[in-house]
């Protein structure tokens, strides 16, 4: 008796995120200044899944870097200057990621699932390869 058998190929799914994750990393640093600080060493822009969410992030570290805060006017600012803006929504794309956040209080946590899903998401080609 013959089986037919679905084989899902890879190119059919979506490649590992985790889009809410990402989504209250954003909210979190956009309410609490504090909390760059708690992710930067863990997380990498290109970890986002989303071009936009890394377009964000990178502004933030910018930001950090030079001692300004991260807040909802500050990353506008510098999203605009860079010519960024409309590209991750415009405003109303950071007013929502922080609508969506309650807190920054886990941001550490969200942090980590972000890196494991980049971290398969490299994985991919090379296990394609073998």
């Amino acid at each position: 008796m013959v089986q037919n058998l679905n084989f899902e190929t890879v190119s059919d799914r979506l490649p590992p995120q985790n889009i809410e994750a990402e989504e209250a990393i954003l909210g979190g640093i956009l309410l609490d200044p504090e909390a760059i600080g708690r992710v930067m060493e863990i997380l990498v822009s290109d970890a986002f899944y989303i071009g936009a969410h890394k377009n964000i992030y990178k502004a933030a570290l910018a930001l950090h870097g030079r001692g300004q805060p991260t807040d909802l006017m500050t990353i506008t600012a510098w999203l605009r200057d860079n010519d960024l803006l409309e590209k991750i929504g415009g405003q109303s794309r950071l007013a929502q990621l922080v609508d969506r956040t309650i807190s920054a209080a886990n941001i550490d946590q969200y942090a980590t699932p972000v890196m494991d899903k980049f971290t398969r998401r490299r994985l991919i080609p090379t296990g394609g390869t073998i």
